[in-house]
């Protein structure tokens, strides 16, 4: 390689730090014996990333929103389907509990004997009732 005498001509310097940094190419390989040559920072490689797990990434994210949020939709059917079961529980006890009020007070015996007195015309019995037995033998009938 020999030095380029036009660029330095051209600049009107004749420094030895701007003359040896510049060097023109003429077909010969220039050897550095033992000369150290600073090495440039090597340049960062990005790693390329596949559209494929990009999709993988984002399906999985989807699938997983998809679950919570049907998740969320069927415990609140299910909060709303407890709450009316519990309403209509509660409606059966309250139903149960007047009919037994009902009960009670329709078989209490002194309104069974003002009814059967006032409109059935029934009286009170002025003597015990007599107990008899009845054979069996002349309940049935003779087969002869």
């Amino acid at each position: 390689m020999t030095k380029n005498s036009s660029t330095l001509a051209e600049q009107g310097t004749s420094s030895p730090e701007l003359t040896e940094r510049r060097y023109v190419y003429n077909g010969e390989t220039v050897s550095h014996n033992g000369e150290f040559v600073p090495r440039g920072n090597k340049r960062v490689k990005r790693r390329k990333r596949s559209p494929f797990n990009i999709i993988a990434v984002l399906f999985t994210i989807s699938l997983l929103i998809v679950f919570y949020v049907w998740n969320k939709i069927a415990v609140n059917r299910l909060v709303v389907e407890i709450n009316d079961l519990q309403n209509q529980y509660q409606k059966m006890l309250n139903t149960n509990e007047f009919l037994r009020a009902e009960i009670n007070k329709k078989s209490n015996l002194e309104r069974i004997a003002t009814i059967a007195t006032g409109q059935l015309g029934l009286v009170y019995p002025k003597e015990q009732p007599i107990w008899f037995e009845v054979d069996a033998e002349r309940i049935t009938p003779n087969l002869r």
